[in-house]
């Protein structure tokens, strides 16, 4: 299946960028930049199309983008 025109819409937009109506939360994780910055990955499972998208929400990325992930979820 392809991705819908909604996750066309979002690859590589910033993290800033809500997720549309059918991409809901699957999970997310604390991550640790180093000793300098923490944060946390949000992974997410479009309902409509299934594709499955992560991002990276830390105030030490803030150039980060949506982007599709590779991890395994469950839908």
């Amino acid at each position: 299946m392809s991705a819908c025109a909604d996750c066309k819409a979002l690859a590589d937009r910033n993290v800033t960028v809500s997720p549309h109506a059918e991409l809901l939360l699957h999970s997310q994780a604390g991550i640790n930049f180093g000793a300098t910055a923490t944060g946390h990955v949000e992974y997410y499972v479009c309902h409509a199309c299934g594709t499955q998208w992560e991002r990276i929400v830390a105030r030490s990325e803030p150039n980060a983008v949506w982007r599709h992930t590779d991890r395994q979820l469950d839908r």
